[in-house]
């Protein structure tokens, strides 16, 4: 990257960071991820029979049979930085998935400084685009969608850059979006993921609506959800498109869905559906998230129906997330019946090793660790 270039993303990346108050509730709800993930971590420890200690920094150790796992929130130690680096890059990412024989969709890679390439694309797509940042961010901060004019296609771009001056415009795949985890080519859980809705009560308005909503995920419990519910680019532009904005009151009982994007989402949106995967998908996501040698991979994919193989005309797989949220797993609608996706982590990690610490005495508790090191 030249001078001109890094001097163009410290301004991008200024004004996000000039953002008083999304810094502060950014600030509220990573407390609440780390409140959660001591609660997420103790109950999968009590489910594997495992004992834990919680350590500074956000780390917990959890030991079993002389074993000793570490996470800290979602993270655990399986897939080294450079997997993790490679596969936050959407453009690479895209390239090594249609390298292994899967369908992509169409795109174009492009920088927030020249957009000819993205304003191309958009006038032979012949269907709405999305524009992401190319890398830099998770979770679709920075994701704007429905993108059918150049007017939006600049403003989706200006939005994007503030995360990575380096940008991606692909077709919008239209259908519902799931979430399917592997470890080590292992099917554990799969999610629908419906998108962002508010409920109107005759008086507020949707600013109103989603201010009340952000207020119950910090305050209320049980928790049920993690991100707060954002206004961005993304919700402005479909809310336009179905001729709302954030001052619009809508009707006592009338639901209103904010974006197209689901991950600011909460529980009563994510559904499990591990049983209604089609075969062929889960071999085809198996296979890839090996041959790409990723062993803890949460893999999106946009689909009519996922019951039915992946295919142009019912959907494709959109993105190869690692250290995905587990949360996601947990904050359901409906309580699921067997094992948490958490507990078939960890019995993987201590049957196998798989990014595990062996302890040097196989009796060691942590509480006996802690007075031998006093």
């Amino acid at each position: 990257m030249d001078l001109k270039a890094h001097i163009i993303s410290a301004l991008f990346r200024a004004l996000r960071l000039g953002d008083a108050p999304g810094i502060l509730e950014h600030l509220r709800f990573q407390d609440l991820r780390r409140r959660y993930y001591d609660l997420f971590w103790n109950r999968a420890a009590a489910e594997v029979k495992a004992d834990i200690v919680k350590w500074e920094g956000g780390f917990h150790r959890l030991t079993r049979n002389g074993t000793m796992a570490i996470v800290r929130g979602p993270e655990l130690r399986l897939d080294d930085h450079l997997t993790l680096d490679l596969m936050g890059n959407k453009a690479l990412t895209y390239e090594l998935m249609a390298e292994q024989g899967v369908s992509v969709p169409r795109h174009v890679r492009f920088s927030v400084t020249d957009l000819t390439g993205a304003r191309t694309f958009l006038a032979a797509a012949g269907r709405p685009l999305v524009v992401k940042p190319n890398g830099g961010t998770g979770g679709g901060r920075g994701v704007t969608t429905g993108i059918t004019s150049p007017a939006q296609l600049r403003r989706a771009s200006f939005w994007a850059a503030r995360f990575d001056t380096g940008l991606l415009a692909e077709e919008q795949i239209e259908g519902h979006s799931f979430r399917l985890l592997f470890l080590d080519g292992r099917f554990l859980d799969a999610i629908r993921r419906d998108p962002p809705q508010i409920i109107g009560d005759g008086r507020g308005t949707i600013q109103d609506l989603v201010t009340a909503e952000n207020r119950r995920r910090l305050t209320g419990r049980p928790f049920t959800a993690l991100s707060p519910l954002r206004l961005d680019a993304d919700a402005l532009n479909y809310l336009s498109a179905q001729t709302l904005s954030p001052r619009s009151v809508p009707a006592n009982g009338e639901t209103v869905i904010i974006k197209r994007a689901c991950n600011e989402n909460n529980a009563s949106g994510n559904h499990v559906v591990t049983g209604s995967v089609h075969s062929g998908t889960i071999a085809t996501c198996a296979r890839l998230a090996r041959n790409l040698g990723v062993r803890l991979a949460g893999i999106d994919i946009i689909a009519h129906d996922i019951s039915l193989p992946l295919s142009p005309a019912n959907g494709l797989i959109g993105e190869i997330n690692t250290t995905p949220g587990l949360h996601h797993h947990d904050l359901i609608a409906t309580p699921r019946l067997g094992p948490s996706a958490a507990a078939l982590i960890l019995n993987h990690m201590f049957e196998t090793g798989a990014g595990t610490v062996a302890l040097a005495a196989p009796d060691a508790s942590p509480a006996a660790l802690r007075m031998a090191a006093a």
